[in-house]
């Protein structure tokens, strides 16, 4: 496989890690409580006083700070590797990209990469028309339609289908359950 980027050196990496901490400490810094009035952001306390670093109040409002911290990479996670699979990225690219395997990658981030085969798919039935699509925000297929007497319908935001069979079964269902013709 064609490397598609750089693996980070140890200075990246290294950099990486102080803007994390930097990050996270500065938010524990701003929802520490002072105990008994000794947190001060003063980086030098005065004789006696107690650094904030070294209180246990101070570490638990760094420990709480860290919670942030997987939830946004997860997010992040997900834009990036969406994008990327809109942008014609496989799963074994996404895998890889993740430290993770390509089967991984497919059950953390399902439909990032459309199918091979996403072209849109019209129905005439019934007199009404419909479309069968790929979802790309949802990973699903999906379909739009119209009845033969003007009513419209789409699949249900919620009621994505895992095959674009089952999306032309629903759009078709649909079709069929009105062939009043508009007057």
């Amino acid at each position: 496989m064609v490397n598609v980027y750089r693996e980070p050196t140890p200075d990246q990496l290294q950099d990486l890690h102080d803007a994390v901490v930097d990050a996270v400490t500065a938010l524990a810094d701003g929802i520490s409580i002072p105990h008994g009035g000794l947190l001060d952001a003063a980086p030098n306390p005065a004789p006696g006083m107690t650094h904030p670093m070294s209180t246990a109040e101070w570490q638990l409002a760094m420990l709480r700070a860290l919670r942030e911290v997987d939830p946004l990479a997860q997010v992040l996670g997900e834009r990036w590797a969406r994008t990327a699979g809109v942008m014609g990225a496989t799963y074994t690219q996404l895998g890889d990209a993740a430290g993770i395997t390509r089967q991984a990658a497919t059950k953390r981030w399902p439909g990032a990469v459309p199918p091979k085969d996403a072209s849109p798919v019209d129905i005439e039935t019934a007199g009404g028309t419909a479309r069968v699509f790929y979802d790309q925000a949802s990973g699903t297929w999906a379909w739009i339609g119209q009845a033969a007497n003007g009513t419209n319908a789409e699949s249900e935001d919620d009621a994505g289908h895992g095959t674009s069979e089952a999306a032309a079964a629903a759009a078709g269902a649909f079709l069929a359950s009105i062939t009043d013709k508009k007057e």
